[in-house]
């Protein structure tokens, strides 16, 4: 692996803590604590895994819902084995996982009671997916959360948008009140049954549109608010993926494919960035797609994803990378080799992400920084970058390889300027590692 990261140990005062916006303490500390985990799995799996061609198949070929749902009829993911994915994704170094509990297509991967039998309940499958992968998940120590779908491809009462309107449902009566009671059903079954760290919202943006002047705004009164606070009556965290701004009752501030306040996938534009709440960007690991897609060999190496992480948590982020399983339930080959060799990385290198929050030194692109208390961390995560120039808050002692321990060079101008000098040798494994006390 190319990357380098450096690690410089400085004598300097305490970082504050992110402050906490909510009143109440268990919603400040699950904040805390999710944000100090850094690195989570994202999985999107539903019907359109048996179809192979990506999470959006329904509605990107306008296809009849009622044809697209007899497929609950064949899915049975005979190799599923939540104890195998979940031993992937701690290996990986991820410290939580987020699966699709139901997607756009509106299909529940739980024994759901509260809805018209469109769950895996009548599958020839039948398993209870979500509680196997959650005893999996606590057995291993991970936080298992769960994505839920605002819209709705399958349910006639769900009031279609602009993006629902292309999936063909026969005889559609839109009733939001309707709509809205199954939903909180279905989140209070999520919430009782397997005790989740946080529900993510997606698909608000479907109610999306543009004024006279471009600025956006939503056609539908989600009651959100309501919603929200029954999540909160039971001690779990909320994010929602609206492509728009913070709601104040939302824990979790999600930005998709993209590091917070740069815009760069076109889904967060003019969106202030919370410094009040955790921050999580979701990316996929996969060209471009969320879902399994039969033939698609392009995914991201190692390299590129240990940068995503470093980059995501010098911007005070986490990152939650998506794997997409097949419809036999296995994860495919090459992204299990790739979070291998993440874990590699991590198993070396956790202390420079897990538990930081942004160093405040470097260009944020070639290099960036991280820092827990009184240490920091500098990512090389460009091999061409020899070396960098700063002034660091006290006296150096020694730099070091944080996976090796061998030492680094290191200058100090007579202004007190350090100059960081990396000398990659045969031996410094994935990065080089620069302590300074």
């Amino acid at each position: 692996m190319k990357k380098l990261t450096v690690m410089l140990l400085v004598a300097a005062s305490a970082i504050c803590a992110q402050a906490g916006s909510a009143p109440e303490q268990w919603n400040v500390a699950a904040r805390k604590a999710f944000a100090a985990e850094r690195f989570g799995i994202f999985l999107h799996w539903g019907l359109y895994s048996n179809y192979a061609q990506g999470e959006w198949y329904l509605q990107t070929h306008k296809l009849d819902e009622d044809a697209y749902a007899r497929m609950m009829y064949g899915f049975c993911p005979s190799k599923f084995d939540a104890r195998e994915w979940v031993r992937v994704f701690k290996n990986a170094g991820a410290k939580y996982v987020t699966i699709t509990a139901r997607h756009h297509e509106g299909f529940s991967l739980w024994p759901t009671k509260v809805d018209d039998g469109y769950n895996i309940a009548n599958t020839p499958f039948k398993r209870d997916i979500l509680g196997e992968l959650a005893a999996a998940s606590k057995e291993a120590g991970l936080q298992l959360n769960f994505y839920y779908s605002l819209l709705d491809w399958h349910r006639k009462d769900y009031p279609a948008g602009f993006v629902t309107s292309n999936v063909k449902v026969r005889d559609r009566k839109p009733d939001y009140a309707s709509y809205k009671k199954f939903m909180m059903g279905q989140i209070t079954e999520l919430i009782d049954n397997y005790h989740p760290g946080y529900i993510w919202f997606d698909g608000e943006w479907d109610h999306h549109f543009r004024d006279d002047k471009g600025e956006l705004g939503r056609t539908l009164d989600w009651g959100l608010d309501e919603i929200f606070d029954l999540i909160h009556s039971k001690h779990v965290l909320v994010a929602n993926n609206s492509h728009q701004a913070s709601r104040p009752k939302e824990d979790i501030q999600a930005f998709e494919r993209d590091l917070p306040g740069e815009n760069s996938a076109g889904y967060s534009e003019s969106i202030t960035v919370k410094t009040d709440r955790p921050l999580e960007q979701c990316d996929v690991l996969q060209n471009g797609i969320w879902g399994y897609r039969i033939g698609e060999g392009s995914f991201r190496t190692s390299e590129e994803v240990v940068a995503m992480v470093a980059r995501a948590a010098s911007k005070n982020a986490n990152l939650l990378m998506n794997i997409g399983p097949d419809g036999s339930g296995q994860l495919p080959e090459q992204a299990v080799a790739v979070m291998d060799k993440v874990g590699d990385w991590f198993a070396k290198n956790g202390d420079s992400i897990y538990g930081t929050v942004p160093g405040g030194v470097a260009d944020g692109k070639d290099i960036v920084s991280t820092r827990k208390g009184g240490t920091l961390y500098l990512h090389f995560l460009n091999p061409e970058k020899k070396f960098l120039t700063f002034k660091p808050q006290g006296k150096v002692a020694s730099v070091r390889n944080l996976a090796t321990g061998n030492p680094v060079a290191f200058e100090v101008a007579a202004d007190g300027a350090l100059t960081v000098t990396i000398e990659r040798a045969a031996d410094d494994g994935f990065d080089v590692v620069i302590e300074v006390k």
